[in-house]
């Protein structure tokens, strides 16, 4: 975090990673915004970015925003 905060230069930074990457910066209270893109399909295991959206409301409005090729985009803005 320290490293993108330098390189960022006080603009925007965007956070990659897996699962467990985005829950830790989510439990330390370090995201701001989130857009998430969730598609009709299974692929299996894997794990879970959440249990079910609910569970962001108290830090974060929400807009769902179906598209016409059935992926359901989640954003997310804080409080």
């Amino acid at each position: 975090l320290k490293q993108a905060k330098q390189a960022a230069e006080g603009k925007d930074m965007r956070l990659g990673g897996g699962v467990m990457t985005v829950r830790e910066f989510l439990d330390a209270d370090l995201v701001d915004t989130i857009h998430v893109a969730v598609a009709p399909i299974e692929l299996g295991r894997g794990e879970r970015l959440w249990t079910s959206q609910s569970e962001l409301l108290d830090r974060f409005h929400c807009d769902t925003v179906p598209s016409p090729s059935g992926v359901t985009h989640l954003l997310f803005w804080r409080r």
